[in-house]
């Protein structure tokens, strides 16, 4: 290898560059915490919003146990009998308006919005909005769930709802599909029940806030502390860095040095080579050998630096 090959080469290491960890931790560290925040506040709205299905839906459950032993003793019969009935007959039957009357008496104070009934067909044969009275949920799969003795709860986003009270607007609702059953346990009707959950969900969403507030502040505390010992350990790096390529600039001129080294002995034993095959007198080669000498002691730029 000779001197312009290698200084290329030094050349070459003094261009490169130490390892950029400050600028990796900061673009890596920044999008893992924005993902950590987001994640924890998603999960914990996805388990508040899966507990409030459940929580409505048990007391929904409750609330159609209660609704059923007050009101289904007195109106089964005439509930069963509705089937011959067109929609427009029950809606006008004296009985409707009875169990309209007793059904909104069981409401009061609850924050139950709606209240229906469907027989076994899956018509809708009593609803605190009578103009449903008459519609056939018979494929829906809340009815269907509750019809095999299930319960089906939704929590659904409504920017208009038709209450018993009248029109309401952006609701949160919970929907409950829960079967009716009679004393052997059979189902013999379904109750739909609609729960308001807008303050609920509210309280989730407040607190959903708060919690991404305290990720955020605590997640920042800990990238400014991770950025402090990066930055240093960055600098550590660098520092190692430069060490290096000087070490490395020094092994090169040790070896620039060495390869004029092996020159010089290389052209001095050719000169003392040719004055032996001359058959110079040993004066003339004594001279030529004191020069060499010379020479050696002149060469001090050789000498490692100690």
């Amino acid at each position: 290898m000779n001197n312009s090959t290698r200084s290329e080469e030094s050349q070459g290491t003094i261009k490169k560059k130490p390892f950029q960890l400050l600028r990796y931790f900061t673009i890596t560290s920044l999008i893992a915490f924005v993902l950590v925040a987001v994640s924890l506040v998603t999960f914990y709205r996805r388990l508040a919003v899966k507990e409030l299905i459940e929580i409505g839906e048990s007391k929904n459950a409750a609330l159609t146990q209660t609704f059923s032993n007050v009101i289904w003793p007195e109106f089964s019969n005439f509930l069963g009998t509705t089937s011959d009935l067109s929609a427009d007959d029950i809606r006008a039957h004296p009985e409707t308006a009875r169990l309209r009357q007793a059904v909104l008496e069981q409401m009061q104070g609850l924050s139950v919005i709606k209240v229906k009934i469907y027989n076994l067909e899956g018509t809708t044969i009593f609803s605190t909005q009578e103009s449903q009275i008459g519609e056939d949920k018979s494929e829906n799969a809340g009815f269907l769930t509750a019809l095999n003795g299930g319960l089906a709860s939704e929590l659904t986003h409504r920017d208009t709802f038709s209450a018993f009270e009248g029109e309401i607007e952006d609701r949160d609702v919970i929907s409950s599909y829960v079967p009716i059953r009679n004393d052997n346990s059979d189902v013999e009707g379904v109750f739909e029940i609609y729960e308001d959950v807008t303050p609920l969900l509210e309280n989730i969403s407040i607190a959903q806030r708060n919690i991404a507030i305290g990720v955020t502040l605590i997640l920042a505390l800990l990238y400014i502390i991770l950025f402090l010992l990066i930055s240093r350990a960055d600098a550590l790096i660098k520092k190692q860095f430069i060490e290096q390529q000087l070490a490395e600039e020094e092994i090169q001129k040790a070896y620039n040095r060495e390869e004029n080294v092996n020159e010089f002995f290389r052209f001095a034993l050719l000169n003392i080579i040719e004055y032996v095959n001359r058959g110079s007198e040993k004066e003339t080669l004594l001279t030529h050998l004191e020069q060499i000498k010379q020479q050696f002691n002149d060469l001090k730029y050789w000498r490692p630096k100690s």
